[in-house]
């Protein structure tokens, strides 16, 4: 186990292509930030609290004026490899978990003092189960919440993992480079594997589908496949123009799947239905990647490498662009609020 240092702070205070017609391009407006912060990382929004994992630190904060509830850090020599605390962040009901090269991490919501640490080489993201928290090492473990002991571990399929995922009772991850994607019950019984042949990105599970994307010409095409979360048969397979950044994953919303994509001359959203895989519209932005879309009631907000933040109808009409100095990745939307990371963490409002 290694010593960590800990400081508790209590709170103080474009061009646009679709195939539903040409779009009006909105200014953007510095009316529109409510609040921002110096210190960026990934946003997750859980209940009442921002979370943001930026260098060795993780933040806690109110997500209505950015205030820092707690705030937890960890010095430069405890860790030999960059990037070993992973900014992606598993959210549960009592516990914050992060994944680090040393082990994965639970801290607590109320915080940020550590209740437990599974010591083991970690590859990738965290999933949240109803009753587990399962995690890539060498294996899949997955981990229980309440004391940080592993329940099971299974053989994994090569070494370049992807985060997990979980969904009614399945537990799905894939091989990024060989394209296998393996489905596992949750005690750990292996139910079914899929060969996409090509580069495939991190699963969704919703309902009874796993949806997976592939690269099968990093930067030019790919495909969107929908595959029975049973047994693993594809339902449907769509086309994509353009391929999907590293962890970027399928949003699944009511009626359809959006997708964010990068490609060598644009970047691009598309929206497919959920039944058939049909394309319904695909939003161009003004440089080459457009990252995983978060939905609240009918929109669907997205950030790109074009440095912008872009708000879009469920039928594709943009709604309004917000423009900062840096890229923007992934962004989480809240009942009022827009939360993303450019540098900078910051809160706009969403109409």
């Amino acid at each position: 186990m290694v010593s960590r240092r800990r400081v508790l702070q209590s709170m103080t205070g474009l061009v646009v292509g679709t195939t539903v017609g040409c779009l009006e391009r909105p200014g953007s407006s510095s009316e529109r930030v409510r609040w921002r912060r110096r210190r960026g990382g990934i946003p997750h929004l859980a209940d009442e609290t921002l979370y943001a994992m930026g260098n060795r630190q993780l933040d806690a904060r109110s997500p209505a004026d950015g205030r820092t509830q707690w705030r937890v850090g960890w010095d430069e020599d405890e860790f030999d490899e960059w990037g070993c605390l992973q900014r992606d962040l598993g959210i549960g009901d009592d516990l914050v978990y992060v994944a680090g090269c040393d082990g994965l991490r639970g801290l607590s919501r109320a915080d940020g003092e550590r209740e437990w640490i599974t010591s083991m080489s970690l590859r990738s993201g965290v999933a949240v189960g109803p009753d587990r928290v399962y995690a890539n090492g060498r294996d899949l473990i997955a981990v229980d919440p309440g004391s940080g002991e592993v329940d099971w571990r299974a053989p994994t399929i090569g070494a370049r993992l992807t985060r997990p995922a979980v969904g009614r009772g399945t537990v799905v991850h894939t091989d990024r480079v060989d394209g296998v994607v393996t489905a596992f019950d949750t005690d750990g019984a292996q139910v079914w594997q899929h060969h996409t042949g090509t580069e495939t990105r991190s699963p969704t599970v919703a309902d009874d589908t796993v949806y997976v994307a592939t690269a099968d010409d990093p930067g030019r095409t790919g495909e969107l496949l929908a595959l029975d979360r049973r047994d693993g048969n594809v339902r449907w397979r769509a086309d994509t123009t353009g391929t999907v950044k590293r962890g970027t994953r399928p949003v699944v919303g009511d009626e359809r799947v959006f997708l964010g994509c990068n490609g060598t001359d644009a970047g691009r959203m598309i929206a497919v239905d959920k039944r058939d895989g049909t394309e319904r519209w695909t939003f161009t932005d003004g440089n080459t990647t457009v990252y995983e879309p978060a939905l609240a009631d009918d929109s669907v907000y997205a950030g790109s490498n074009d440095n912008r933040v872009y708000a879009l109808g469920r039928d594709g009409r943009l709604r309004w662009e917000f423009e900062t100095d840096r890229t923007v990745g992934s962004v989480v939307a809240g009942d009022d609020l827009v939360f993303a990371s450019s540098g900078a963490l910051f809160a706009l409002v969403r109409e």
